[in-house]
């Protein structure tokens, strides 16, 4: 076999070639990077929002009154024109009620774009749920898009060295893309175009820049092996007064799980929490239903937020038995598509019964 260099030199030049490239995210300044917008006009649909996430944090500039945030979760759970509605006709005024999600769950990602928004926009209330990524200790999956080591370095400084390591590795990953940017800006997305998107042909939903950014999943259950999608409005026996805001007094209705949260995805939560409180902004952490739990009488949470992240940190969950209470193994598989996240059918379903409580906290937190 052929040598890989013809000369001790070639050799020399390949080692520093890749120690500068190995270097660059370190010896590029953040005045030396391509506006943060660039980030996400260059995500695509496949991944989440990316688009009308651009859109919502750098071109949009009044107060937003609630955001839900998070990945898929949140992004399929939530009618977000429904809580919009709800809303403006409380306030007798439009408010302004935006849904901001993407694939892959970490509360890195969160905190994150969040802080984007914040520099750009005043949010009142914030709504986001458990980010829980398993045993992993490593940063969220697409943190080379929107980690940059020239702008987010300092944010890594409580972390153990494994894990700045690899939030700098995801740092070496984009900076191609980012020099890229410096040479040919992203243009952002047209977010009104019918052409069909990867939204249209997986999830077979409209498009959620239409929906505020809810997205509104057309699956059956399973993704449509088991069953097709049909539209389904079960008889409902919850109610708004079901849901539960967690206090001292209401413990007996919550079941905490476990397992802990890694220190990766805890460091963060808790920037989350000192984000949130820095811009006065309201933060709840709302459960979501999942198929597996729908006979229990209680609400099971990972963890106790309000203990771990501090008692201002509203839990607002219902119990699954009264959420499916009068319906069959069947019926509410038709809320679903998958175990853990809500179709079209579920979303209508479950918002109006959580909007309300959602209405009080924004109300007690704006009220002077």
């Amino acid at each position: 076999m052929r040598p890989a260099f013809s000369s001790t030199r070639q050799a020399a030049v390949f080692g520093l070639l890749l120690l500068l490239l190995l270097l660059l995210p370190a010896l590029m300044c953040k005045s030396w990077l391509p506006p943060r917008e660039s980030i996400y006009s260059s995500v695509s649909w496949r991944f989440g929002s990316y688009p009308y996430l651009h859109q919502q944090i750098f071109e949009e500039k009044t107060d937003v009154d609630v955001v839900f945030m998070g990945s898929s979760h949140i992004w399929y759970g939530i009618d977000t024109p429904e809580v919009q509605r709800e809303l403006s006709r409380k306030m007798g005024r439009e408010a302004v009620v935006r849904t901001l999600g993407w694939q892959w769950p970490g509360f890195d990602a969160i905190y994150f774009i969040f802080q984007d928004l914040l520099q750009n926009r005043k949010v009142h209330m914030l709504v986001i749920t458990d980010e829980y990524l398993g045993d992993a200790i490593r940063p969220q999956t697409l943190s080379y898009r929107w980690f940059r080591f020239g702008d987010n370095a300092g944010e890594l400084a409580g972390l153990p060295l494994q894990t700045r390591i690899s939030f700098y590795a995801g740092a070496i990953l984009g900076m191609p893309r980012n020099l890229l940017s410096l040479l040919r800006p992203n243009l952002p997305a047209d977010l009104a175009s019918r052409q069909k998107t990867f939204i249209d042909t997986q999830y077979h939903a409209p498009n959620p820049a239409t929906r505020l950014g809810s997205l509104a999943v057309q699956l059956g259950y399973n993704y449509g092996e088991s069953s097709e999608f049909a539209r389904y409005k079960p008889e409902a026996v919850a109610r708004p007064s079901d849901v539960c805001v967690y206090s001292p007094s209401t413990r007996s209705k919550f079941q905490f799980t476990g397992p802990p949260t890694r220190s990766l995805q805890l460091y963060f939560a808790r920037k989350i929490v000192a984000l949130a409180r820095e811009h006065q902004t309201r933060l709840v952490i709302l459960h979501f239903p999942n198929y597996t739990e729908m006979r229990s009488p209680a609400i099971p949470e990972r963890e106790c937020w309000p203990d771990i992240l501090g008692g201002d940190v509203a839990l607002v969950g219902i119990s699954p038995a009264t959420l499916f209470e009068g319906m069959t193994d069947n019926g509410a598989r038709k809320l679903f598509c998958d175990t853990g996240h809500l179709n079209q059918n579920g979303q209508e379903y479950f918002t109006p019964l959580i909007t309300p409580t959602l209405l009080q906290l924004y109300d007690s937190e704006t009220k002077p």
